[in-house]
Formats: structure tokens, sequence, C-alpha cells
């Protein structure tokens, strides 16, 4: 959850930093009060919405990775008897590049709950390939928890390969929140 926060306040940063004093759109005449408001809850939607979609996603086997460098190799790919589709647009990567919690985001960061989760319980092919793709599609993707240093993506695949204690709080929490997930989500 912490990746939302800190992408909505950068974007609310980068908002109020290019209005302008002569600048007549509305929305600039808002508070930022109600500025933030509106993007937290526009972020929660997207997030709520990737809750639903990849929990229907993994049921069917057919997950899809939104890809916003272009180090990912887009395409079909087969592991573990899950199809996984790498999307690549040119027009969302640009535009992820400033946008506070878009969906795509949203969406890649469920993904990488279910990946944890897969390798957690045994399925650690499947979960290191997952969390592989997930580093190569969106590379400033990364993880941290109240009680846990922020984990970027390179750290999480070496601490899979060795699957030592360095990722361990990472998988507990990850597998307890798609469990979560599944139950308030999932079909």
């Amino acid at each position: 959850m912490n990746r939302c926060v800190i992408k909505v306040c950068l974007w609310s940063a980068m908002l109020l930093a290019v209005a302008r004093a002569d600048d007549e759109r509305p929305i600039l005449k808002e508070s930022p009060a109600r500025l933030v408001a509106c993007m937290e809850s526009t972020a929660r939607a997207n997030l709520l919405a990737a809750y639903v979609n990849v929990t229907r996603d993994a049921t069917q086997k057919k997950l899809r990775i939104y890809a916003v460098a272009l180090p990912a190799k887009p395409g079909t790919f087969t592991q573990g008897g899950y199809q996984v589709e790498v999307i690549y647009n040119n027009e969302l990567a640009l535009q992820a590049k400033t946008a506070g919690g878009p969906y795509n985001y949203q969406h890649n960061a469920v993904l990488l709950t279910f990946a944890a989760a897969q390798f957690a319980s045994g399925k650690k092919e499947l979960g290191l390939y997952l969390v592989k793709l997930l580093a190569s599609a969106e590379p400033e993707m990364f993880w941290s928890s109240p009680t846990h240093p922020v984990m970027t993506m390179q750290q999480i695949i070496a601490g899979l390969e060795k699957n030592d204690a360095s990722v361990a709080e990472f998988l507990k929490d990850e597998r307890q929140q798609w469990a979560d997930i599944l139950k308030r989500y999932g079909p």
C-alpha cells in the first residue's frame, strides 16, 4: 500500500508545482485537500479493480503484466500452467511516468502479491518467473512495509533465488495479503 501513497503524493506535488496563477482551468481552483482526496480515491478505485481482475485472471490461469519499460519482452508465455501476457504500449509507458496510482501499476503490484504467494506456497519457479517478468516490465517497482525497509525488485529476486531470510517478511506479508484479496475480491 505504501507504493500507492508515494505515487499519489508525488503526483500531487507535481500538479501543484505546474499550476500557474494565470491558468484558468477549474480544477486548479479546488483546494489541495480536495485534489488529494480525489487522487487518493482514484488510486483506491484502481487498486480495487486490480484486485478483482487479478483474482479472476489467476483463477483462469491467464495473467497479464503491463510493461512500462522497453527491457520487457512483450508476448505471451507459459509457466507453471499459467499463460502470462506481457503488454507494452508506448502511450501507457509515457503516462505511467507521471500518473499517481495508475491502474497498470496497481495491477502489477497485485500480481507481485500473487507471485510472492505462489513462491511461498511451494510454486517457487512460477513465483520467481513472475517476479522477474515484473522487474523487467516495471523496473522502478518496489516493496515495503511499516516494519521492513524498501526492497527493490532486484533485491527481491536475489532473495528468492537464494531462498534466504532477506525475503521472509515479504513472502509472509504478501502471502497473507493474497489470501485476504482472494477472500474479499475473488470469484
